[in-house]
Order: C-alpha cells, then sequence, then structure tokens
C-alpha cells in the first residue's frame, strides 16, 4: 500500500531522556544537515522520526497527538541548533550535552508531568507537523498510526477510544512501552483485526530514537506486503531496519537487551563449537542448551535475583566451563570467566 497520511500518538518528553545522562543527539543532527534544516537538530522522541518520515521517506501528511499540546509543552529555545550540530559533527557531543541536561533538569522541577507537561526544544508546527490533542482527528483516514503510549496497562483504554475510526487496512506500529505480542491482543480484543484488516507490528527505535537512527519491525501479524513496506520505510527514514519475531521485541530492544546479546553470542558460540568441532548432533546439542538456560531461570525465579550469588558461587564456572575454552566459543568466553573470577567466594 502507499502510505499518505500518518498518525502519531505520543509527542513524548526529554526529561526521562536528560536523567539518564547518556543520550545525544547524533541522529536527530545528521538528519538536520542532510536536509538543510537546522530546527530537526534537537528533536526527540517520535518527533525526530515524525522528521524522519517526512524529510527522507517523503510523507507529508503527519499529526502528532497528544494531550499536552493543552497543557504545559514546554520549549526550550536556550541552545543554538548549530551550535548542537557542531558539537556532535566535531565527535564531542558531551561538550554542549551536560548543560543542555541541566537546563531540563531544571525546568523539569516545576513542570508537570506528561500528559500534562513535557520538554522540548523545537515545536513540532516548527518542522511541519500539524498537532492535535485528538486521537480521533489525527487517526481518521490514517493510512499508517504510530503509537508511543504510555506503559502498557494504560494502552487498551486510550486505544479503544479511536478504535472506531481506524481506517480499514491501516497499518498500526508500537514504538516503547508495551511488548509486540500484547499489542497486537488490544487490537484483536477489540475485532479490528477481523472487521478492519488492520496490519500490527512495531516501529520500534530500540534506543532513543534522536540518538541512534535504526528501527525494528516485529513479525507473525502483519501481512508480507505490511512488513516490506516498513522496512523500505525504515531503511529510508531510520538509515536501518531490522525484522524480528515479535516475540522478541522487547528482549532486543528494552533494558534487558544487553543480557539478551549476550545470551544470543553465548548460544551462537556454543553451537558452533559443540557441533562443528566435537560433531554433537542437533538434538543432542540443542537439549543441552535448553538445559542451561531453563536451569538459570529456574534457580532465579526460586532465589530471586539479588542472591543468586548466595546459592550459585560464581566461581564453580573457573573449573568447570574453561574446558570448554575452544573453537568458537574461544571468543567469547575468557572475559566472561574474568567477569565471573571477580564476583567468585
Amino acid at each position: 500500500m502507499s502510505i499518505k497520511k500518518v498518525a502519531i500518538l505520543g509527542a513524548g518528553c526529554y526529561r526521562t531522556h536528560a536523567a539518564a545522562g547518556i543520550t545525544n543527539f547524533a541522529r536527530a543532527c545528521t538528519v538536520a544537515e542532510q536536509v538543510h534544516k537546522p530546527e530537526i537538530a534537537m528533536t526527540h522522541s517520535t518527533i525526530i522520526m515524525g522528521a524522519e518520515l517526512k524529510y527522507l521517506a517523503g510523507i507529508k501528511d503527519i499529526t502528532v497527538s497528544d494531550p499536552v499540546f493543552d497543557g504545559k509543552f514546554t520549549v526550550i529555545d536556550d541552545f543554538a541548533y548549530e551550535d548542537v550540530i557542531k558539537a556532535h559533527k566535531s565527535g564531542n557531543p558531551e561538550s554542549i550535552m551536560p548543560k543542555i541536561r541541566q537546563k531540563v533538569k531544571e525546568v523539569a522541577k516545576d513542570l508537570p508531568k506528561p500528559p500534562k507537561g513535557a520538554i522540548h526544544f523545537t515545536h513540532p508546527k516548527d518542522i511541519g507537523l500539524k498537532v492535535t490533542t485528538d486521537d480521533r482527528e489525527a487517526v481518521k483516514d490514517a493510512d499508517w498510526i504510530i503509537t508511543w503510549l504510555p506503559k502498557g496497562d494504560m494502552q487498551k483504554a486510550i486505544i479503544e477510544k479511536h478504535a472506531d475510526v481506524i481506517k480499514e487496512g491501516a497499518i498500526i506500529t508500537h514504538a516503547c512501552t508495551i511488548p509486540a505480542t500484547k499489542f497486537q491482543h488490544i487490537y484483536d480484543d477489540l475485532g479490528l483485526l477481523k472487521k478492519k484488516k488492520v496490519q500490527i507490528s512495531s516501529y520500534h527505535p530500540g534506543a532513543v530514537p534522536e540518538m541512534k537512527g535504526q528501527v525494528f519491525i516485529s513479525e507473525g501479524y502483519a501481512s508480507k506486503e505490511t512488513i516490506d513496506e516498513l522496512m523500505k520505510i525504515g531503511k529510508t527514514a531510520r538509515g536501518e531496519a531490522f525484522t524480528l519475531p515479535a516475540e522478541m521485541l522487547g528482549p532486543v530492544c528494552d533494558m534487558c537487551a544487553a543480557l539478551t546479546a549476550i545470551t544470543y553470542a553465548g548460544l551462537l558460540t556454543y553451537r558452533e563449537s559443540v557441533m562443528n568441532v566435537l560433531h554433537a548432533p542437533a538434538g543432542f546439542t540443542q537439549m543441552m542448551a535448553k538445559e542451561s538456560l531453563e536451569q538459570v531461570t529456574a534457580l532465579m525465579n526460586k532465589v530471586g535475583i539479588e542472591h543468586m550469588e548466595e546459592h550459585l558461587n560464581p566461581g564453580v564456572f573457573l573449573g568447570t566451563a574453561d574446558s570448554m575454552n575452544f573453537g568458537a566459543i574461544g571468543e567469547v568466553l575468557p572475559p566472561v570467566l574474568k567477569a565471573l573470577e571477580k564476583r567468585k567466594k
């Protein structure tokens, strides 16, 4: 399908990004320079994604809906966009980011939290996006609805207020705070999968979108045509796009991503060593991997993550796992053993 109208539900607020202290505007500055529009340099959350869709993907009709536009939507204009771009281009964004974060923290003290207040550095209207506080107005006739809504248990109540005006066959994606599987269930429960054949996926940045140009498209619910369209737009607008099973979106994109990456790297290198060097059959290799993952998870559930060393001394692996230090496992095991050495009792 040809996407001509996009509705973005949720404008975001920079205070949480500032509080983290590790984010910057690297992606936003890149886009600003690329399209010769410096105002984009300090856009964040869904606003940078909207700017990318408008100026890189060529989608002209984009509306951002958020109750905050009737509240204390605060634009901090203390920083010149050109200075922010220059700092990021120099490879030293931290020459300016601490000042930005400090200003945000000062403003946040007297500002209500979303949806009554939000902190931005550029008004969405200044980069050509439409704004409204009416989700129904935003989603009506929209070919694609991108949600950036509060935590998962609040989303159904928000969605059901505009569900009846969603266009038949519309693509609906989420960008944060809810598993793709649970997101799909909301629209299934509302009968929109059958009644309106809506296409459910994700357009998840996997990090704060003003910092990194990437997006994750979840498979399993939307048609191949929809996934292909989202991938094409994602690569154009965000720079990099990845597909992944809907069930894996949270483990790949949320705070557990670091653990998932370590676990996945371990699985792949374990598989290569055990099957290619020891020539163990796939069934046996998988059985042993499954036992490892299931039993460690069971231990965590039983004793609690904060007490694991009391029940399984990290030092036990120093005389066992090291015997498997060959083949592909040799790439990852040595630093793991060093980390365990520091924690042994």
